[in-house]
């Protein structure tokens, strides 16, 4: 095609019959390697439009792709941070549940500390009440003796 380019030559105005021949068969051939080069051109065209289209396509499912993993990972994310929240609130719970238990606990034993010490002090003045009457008891038979005994030395 590129030769038939070079080797046109310009008609001449007073041509004869075979150069007029010759002339409309360059143009023929000039014709064809338009349209060849035309075609080429719009195949050209169409290959580029193909790739932008399939490059268009592949960024578009790209996009779909990571857009479905932001929504994917997102979806994760927002899982981790209600487990650990519910993690967080159920040990806040633990955590005051045996607080309470403690509390309760404690209320016992400080109850029954105070019950046993109520009931120490209350044995604790029996055995001192107890001690006393004995000692009364002890006092009261060494004066009958001494009496008796003085009563029978003659004092």
């Amino acid at each position: 095609m590129d030769k038939a380019l070079i080797s046109v030559q310009p008609p001449k105005a007073s041509a004869p019959p075979d150069e007029s021949l010759e002339a409309q068969r360059q143009i023929l051939q000039l014709k064809d390697t338009v349209a060849a080069l035309r075609q080429r051109l719009e195949g050209a065209e169409a290959s580029r439009a193909e790739a932008v289209q399939a490059a268009v396509a592949a960024g578009a499912d790209e996009i779909r792709i990571l857009r479905t993993t932001i929504a994917t990972l997102r979806d994760e994310l927002q899982a981790l941070e209600a487990a650990k929240q519910a993690a967080v609130q159920a040990a806040v719970a633990a955590g005051q549940s045996e607080a309470h238990q403690l509390h309760l606990t404690i209320q016992t034993l400080r109850e029954q500390l105070e019950r046993e010490l109520f009931d120490h002090k209350d044995a604790l003045a029996r055995s001192q009440q107890s001690h006393q009457a004995e000692l009364r008891q002890l006092h009261d038979t060494i004066a009958t003796l001494r009496t008796a005994l003085e009563h029978k030395h003659g004092n």
